[in-house]
């Protein structure tokens, strides 16, 4: 199984973290960490809870270049990570510089293989350029999304033409009534962080909706 553990969330899950700004999650199997939130010292504190050392993380995925995202790439870094970051081109020179003097950067153009089971989407979207995250597992395909600039509903689409997609989470920024319809097709729901609209697919999904938030745990 996977295990999925939000580190970083606006909304709460754990009582015993501190939620802010920004999103990010730690997939633990592969070592992998899903952006950096807002604020590194609520990163590193979360982490610390969480039973997370900085210094295990061998990968990094940074979703887009908003401030929400990669606030904490600086903190992570000197607390002595040094991972394999998966970035765009699209990104700015600053958060590549700081990148590239702590980590070892990888390009992603296109569809991705990070580890055998997951998969960058690769560069989605026009005007912000954002990449999310697909899981292999028993019953399709995961998604992870940082703030879903690109709409939810088109990427859930281009993720499709690789393998069924069965759920996902994360920030799935504004909804259109196109996106809560491509949402009923997923038996797992998690929606939060700049998710606008999230009542909406709450009332429209009832009985796959998951709640998230800093410290909730997804199990694949």
């Amino acid at each position: 199984m996977t295990k999925i553990i939000e580190v970083y969330n606006n909304m709460l899950h754990d009582p015993r973290l501190t939620a802010e700004w920004g999103f990010s999650c730690y997939i633990e199997e592969a070592r992998l960490l899903f952006d950096t939130g807002g604020d590194g010292r609520i990163l590193l504190e979360n982490m610390h809870k969480l039973g997370i050392d900085p210094r295990d993380v061998e990968a990094l995925v940074l979703s887009h270049d908003h401030w929400d995202h990669n606030g904490g790439l600086s903190a992570l870094f000197e607390a002595g990570a040094s991972p394999v970051a998966y970035v765009l081109r699209a990104f700015s020179d600053e958060t590549l510089d700081r990148v590239e003097r702590y980590a070892t950067p990888v390009f992603v153009d296109r569809w991705t293989e990070i580890t055998d089971t997951i998969f960058s989407t690769g560069p989605l979207g026009d005007a912000i350029i954002e990449q999310s995250l697909a899981i292999a597992s028993r019953g399709g395909l995961f998604l992870i999304t940082g703030c879903a600039h690109p709409h939810i509903g088109a990427i859930l689409r281009y993720t499709a033409s690789k393998g069924n997609v069965w759920g996902a989470m994360g920030g799935f920024h504004t909804v259109s009534e196109e996106d809560i319809e491509a949402l009923t097709s997923l038996s797992y729901v998690s929606a939060s962080h700049c998710t606008q609209g999230l009542e909406a697919i709450v009332e429209t999904i009832p009985g796959t909706y998951i709640p998230g938030g800093a410290g909730k745990v997804h199990m694949l």
